[in-house]
Order: structure tokens, then sequence, then C-alpha cells
């Protein structure tokens, strides 16, 4: 039986993974913003730095379009619609970025929308925060039980063969709602070995996803059963541990949302996003789960085909059978729920923007079943196949601004129908389009670092990924060699100890 729980290698192992991906992550970006949520954010923690206030200030320089904005009750205060942790970390990035940092881009065949972000805010975020969200799929992993090469195989096909790759170019919420999430889970793993404050720091973590997006305040009517469950088998009565979560919880949601919604609108409850609607009101309530699954342009299983077996181990994987099991409850929930919504595709934006936060949790299921001494080589080669076709859609939406991917769909005419349900027209297809385009010298590559540094890029970023590399694979032998001669060193000792 593999013991759950993370060790120190584990530790420098997620340390090292973290330094990889935020390489990767770091060379990919194009140091822009791609969607107005991301302006919209960028603007609040501007406007605060600025002028002590986030409220929106329109034309200065953003236009009232690019602006998703929320309106207090008494008409004076324009706002953010969105959470205000999904801004606030952003207000030291430009203070710094304003300070220090290098100017946007002008509009060019490389970035042909003009932008008014500061290249060193993206520089510093997304990369940073998705590469830590890598390195805490590895955790989470082991804490529930994965073996090390198993939980590495989660974290990387999360990393690189899921959407968060695209995502971490952007400004997006994604990857930190999602971070948090998994350290709600992490908490809740941890727990089982009968400790109190992984269970605040769940509650807390699980608050502060709600306070980036307020749709992750599901989390509570999952994790709380769940706890509520393993807490039997822990503390000598489930009260203790539901109360320490719920109070954590709380503490975090009251003024991260419930205040932040107060100041926006004017009520408590009300975040300023608007009345959703919902499919289940139209003649066609199948359409949004169908599409947010199999849509060419926006499918899961399009942009992610390893999901469906990530989901597969979730319900019959190894590891921890209540965390697994809240897992695959939040991934269901995220395709029901979101599947719903009148915008299920999520915009102009790329794939299955509202299903990339449980990328991690289908990473860690492909993990738990590869653990199962029933897959075998078939197994491994088709979880093989599948990832490197994830792989392959995620660096095409990595080299091409999606942005500039809609512009050519636009440019050819297609319809939102087409979009939706013709791969001719989908997304991926215009990014075919737009790499002939590239290949024939009429746009450039998505790529800020390489924009500025040129032909060194690929050399640098080698050299900085061969060093990492090198330092794991010192820690990798040491540990190999502490493991061997710890059980020697025991047996001598034990020897020298006199018998009574």
């Amino acid at each position: 039986m593999q013991q759950r729980g993370v060790n120190k290698l584990d530790g420098l192992r997620a340390s090292v993974l973290f330094l990889i991906f935020a390489v990767v992550y770091l060379f990919s970006t194009g140091a822009h913003a791609y969607s107005v949520d991301e302006i919209t954010n960028y603007a609040s923690a501007r406007f605060l730095v600025e002028y002590g206030s986030p409220d929106l200030r329109i034309d200065d320089p953003f236009p009232s379009g690019q602006l998703m904005k929320a309106t207090h009750t008494d008409g004076e205060r324009v706002s953010s619609r969105y959470g205000l942790v999904a801004w606030l970390p952003l207000v030291p990035l430009y203070a710094l970025a304003s300070a220090v940092g290098p100017s946007p881009e002008p509009s060019s065949p490389t970035f042909p929308e003009t932008s008014h972000v500061l290249p060193l805010v993206v520089l510093l975020f997304n990369p940073m925060v998705t590469a830590a969200l890598v390195a805490s799929i590895y955790i989470l992993a082991r804490q529930i039980g994965l073996r090390g090469r198993y939980a590495l195989c989660a974290a990387v096909i999360a990393g690189v063969g899921s959407p968060l790759w695209v995502y971490s170019k952007t400004l997006s919420s994604i990857p930190l709602a999602s971070i948090f999430m998994v350290g709600a889970l992490l908490g809740i793993a941890r727990a089982r070995r009968g400790d109190l404050w992984p269970v605040a720091v769940s509650g807390l973590l699980a608050g502060l996803a709600a306070a980036v997006r307020a749709e992750y305040a599901v989390l509570a009517i999952v994790l709380l059963p769940t706890l509520i469950f393993t807490s039997k088998a822990v503390f000598r009565s489930w009260i203790p541990g539901a109360l320490v979560w719920t109070a954590s919880w709380f503490a975090v949601v009251a003024p991260g949302v419930g205040l932040h919604n107060l100041y926006k609108t004017g009520s408590i409850l009300h975040s300023g996003y608007g009345d959703q609607t919902f499919l289940w009101q139209t003649a066609k309530s199948y359409i949004g789960v169908f599409g947010i699954i199999a849509s060419p342009s926006f499918g899961l299983l399009v942009f992610m085909p390893v999901a469906a077996v990530g989901f597969w181990g979730l319900l019959g994987g190894e590891g921890d059978k209540a965390v697994r099991y809240a897992m695959a409850a939040l991934a269901l929930i995220a395709v029901v729920g979101y599947g719903t919504f009148n915008d299920w595709e999520g915009g102009v934006v790329w794939g299955p923007r509202y299903l990339t936060g449980i990328a991690p949790l289908l990473a860690v299921g492909v993990g738990a079943l590869l653990q199962t001494r029933s897959f075998g080589l078939p197994g491994w080669l088709a979880i093989a196949g599948l990832t490197s076709w994830g792989v392959a859609l995620s660096v095409l939406g990595v080299l091409m601004d999606f942005q500039h991917g809609w512009r050519n769909l636009w440019d050819v005419g297609a319809k939102a129908e087409q979009i939706f349900w013709n791969p001719h027209f989908s997304l991926i297809g215009a990014h075919l389009r737009l790499l002939d385009q590239w290949r024939h010298g009429l746009i450039g590559l998505d790529l800020y670092l390489l924009h500025k540094i040129g032909v060194w890029t690929v050399p640098l970023a080698a050299a900085a990924l061969a060093l990492i590399a090198a330092g794991w694979a010192a820690l990798e032998i040491r540990g190999s060699i502490e493991r061997r001669v710890a059980p020697v060193i025991e047996a001598c000792a034990e020897r020298r100890t006199p018998k009574d």
C-alpha cells in the first residue's frame, strides 16, 4: 500500500516543477491582454495605484467597450464586475511595472491589437501562478497516495497537455481560482492525518477561490460534505472539522465577496454580472453540455481528450477515494453547470475556457488510473497519444494570438453556428491558417521575449531548462542514495546498541 503524504523530496520536486514551468510559460507569453475580462481586472489594479480607487474611468485609456462594468445603485460608482481577488494581486505588479517595466508594444503584424497593458505585469502574473499550479498538482497527487512518477505525469499533462498552457499567457483569473481550488482539496486530503489546521487552510483557500470567481463558491457544497464524511474516521466527531472549515470559508467570503459586492452594487448578494440566462429555458437545453464537451472550437475533449481518461481515473483509479470522488463531483458540476449557460462557449476565447479550471483535477485522475495494475503498455500508449494531441493544440494556441485567430474567422465570413460546430471554421482551423501565414512571413508569433530578444531566445530558454534539469537530476541521485544508505545505517546502529 502506497503511504499517503508528502516528504522532503516531494517538496524539492515541486519546486523544480515550478521553475521548469515558470521558464516555459515565461517564454511563451505575448505580454498583453487577450479579452475584456483581463483588461477590466488590469484597469481596476491600475486605477487603484494611480487614483487610490478601483472605480473604472472610461477612456483613461480603456474605451467603454473593453470594460465589463458593475454599477452601484446610487448610479455614481462604476466598478469591475469581477471578483476582488481576480484583480487585487495585479496591484503590486502594476506598481512595479509602472516604475521599472517597459512600455506596451505598438500595433504590428506580431501584435495586431493596440495594447495599454504593461508587459511586465503579464510576465510576472499568470506564468508564475500557473507554474505554481502545476507544482501544487504534483503535491495533491502525492498527498492522495499516488507514487512519484504518476504524480509527475499528472502535473506534466496539466501543464502542457491542457488549455492551461495557453491561459498562462494571459491575465485570466482561471489559473488563480484553480490553484486555490487545488489547495483546498489538498487541505482536505491532509486533514485525513488528524490535524485541524489543514481544515482551516482548506476553508480559507476555498473562500479565496470564490473571491476570484463567484461560481467557485460551489466548492463549499462538495468539500464540506467530503470533510464531514472523512472526519468520522479521523476525529472523534465531525463537528469540529465542519465548524473550522465553515468559519474559515466564511471569514474570506464575507469580506471578499459579500462586502465587495456591497461596494460594487449596493447589495451583498448582487455581484454586478447581470442576470445569467440558461439553456433550460430554451428548446435546446442539451446543446450547451454537448458543446462544452465536443464542440470543435470549445469542446473539452477536443482540446484535452485525455480528460475522458482522467474522469474515469477519478472514479476508479488509485489514491484517496473520498478526495477522488470530490474531484469527480466538481468536474461533473462544472460540465453540467457551465453547459447550461446560454454563453456556454465563454465568448471570444481559446477552447473550453470555463472548463480549464478543472483540468488539474482530470490530470490527477489520469495519474490515478495509470497507477492501477491493470493499466499496461497499451494504456500508456493511449494516454501518450491523447496527451500529445492536447500538447499540439496548446502549442498552436501559444504560438498564435487567439484574438488574431478570431479575426481570421471573421475575415472568412464564419458565422457563430459554423464556429461552434464546423471544424473548418473552428478556432483550430483558424490557427492553422495563421501558421501558414507566419510561414510566408505575413505575421509574427505571439511570443514577447522572442520579439524582444530575437535569435537568443531559444538558447537562453534551453540553457535555463538544462540548468534546472541538472539540479533536478542531482536531487534525484542524492535522494536515491539516501534511500539505499538509510537502512544500512539503521542496521549498523542497531548492532552497536547493547542488548539488555
